[in-house]
């Protein structure tokens, strides 16, 4: 009678059970995360490298333009955003460099280097003229500023 073990409570310690849960949510997470950047930079970054190329005598780059700047030593996920300030023509009357502003620098790049995004912001020069936008609940939405440049977004 007094030999008898006492039977266990048969509940979990329930700060081992979320701990383990926890740490496989984070490394799934981490998991998808490095796979959606590497997809990211396989299709995306590389579609838009062949379309620049093929579209380079079709499209030419337009002052007030954002563009990727190719970084030799750099992955393309850390490529530079820089605006077009002034096209420079060549002997043929073709635009061979152009004068770029990043976020810090401003100077010259050959238009080959250059990667137009797909997508065109237009751009107010003046704040005078900003389109206010609001949400769906009434809040006004502040502009994005962008190099110095309001942009619009829809």
């Amino acid at each position: 009678m007094f030999l008898r073990e006492i039977p266990k409570s048969k509940v979990a310690n329930i700060d081992i059970v979320d701990k383990e849960k926890l740490s496989k949510r984070e490394k799934y997470l981490q998991k998808i995360r490095e796979q959606l950047g590497a997809r990211f930079r396989i299709e995306y970054l590389g579609q838009l490298r062949q379309q620049s190329i093929k579209n380079y005598e079709n499209k030419p780059v337009k002052v007030g333009e954002i563009v990727l700047l190719d970084g030799s030593n750099k992955k393309r996920t850390h490529w530079n955003l820089a605006r077009v300030l002034k096209l420079i023509p060549g002997r043929d009357g073709n635009a061979r460099l152009v004068l770029v502003k990043t976020q810090n620098y401003e100077f010259l790049r050959s238009v080959q280097r250059l990667y137009r995004l797909e997508i065109e912001n237009p751009v107010v020069k003046d704040k005078d003229n900003v389109i206010s936008l609001a949400t769906s609940s009434g809040r006004v939405v502040k502009p994005l500023k962008l190099f110095g440049n309001v942009i619009i977004q829809n």
